[in-house]
């Protein structure tokens, strides 16, 4: 399961993050920084899990709306908060949209158990851990785009 995150027996450290009133956390190592919501530009024949363009102190970042990626229906969007920056690959930084960030959590690398595959999200999903008394999802940043994704974006940015 996770190579990125720290070695068993150890304790890592995940931004814990909500979309549509469920808690998600990843890996904080792969965060760049937590930036307040601005609306992008939008970019024509954009995917549609690509928002659109934001400035970033003069770099171009996409935009991803990680609802999307989640399958979390629109129809029960809210105003997102957050933008979490993110360095995907070498050559990609880009902007991942959720709606709420919540805190920065200490778990025990032991908690974590396998991908549950459930929602199709096991593409994401690095697997679970117990947060107080709920299972959270850990979200794979690196996976938030398949290489088809990259291909799509290339094509219109």
């Amino acid at each position: 399961m996770a190579s990125q995150l720290a070695s068993p027996g150890t304790r890592c450290k995940l931004l814990r993050f909500e979309i549509d009133d469920r808690s998600y956390v990843a890996d904080i190592e792969r965060i760049r920084e937590i930036v307040f919501y601005r609306p992008a530009i939008p970019v024509p024949h954009a995917p549609p899990f690509l928002q659109g363009l934001m400035d970033l102190r003069g770099l171009a970042l996409p935009l991803v709306d990680l609802r999307e990626r989640l399958g979390v229906p629109a129809d029960r969007r809210v105003s997102p908060t957050h933008i979490l920056v993110v360095r995907l690959t070498d050559d990609l930084v880009s902007g991942l949209i959720v709606d709420r960030v919540c805190d920065v959590l200490e778990v025990d690398r032991d908690s974590f158990q396998g991908p549950d595959g459930s929602e199709g999200r096991a593409a994401m999903c690095q697997g679970v851990c117990r947060v107080k008394d709920e299972l959270v999802l850990v979200i794979d940043l690196g996976a938030v785009l398949r290489t088809e994704d990259y291909t799509m974006l290339a094509g219109v940015l």
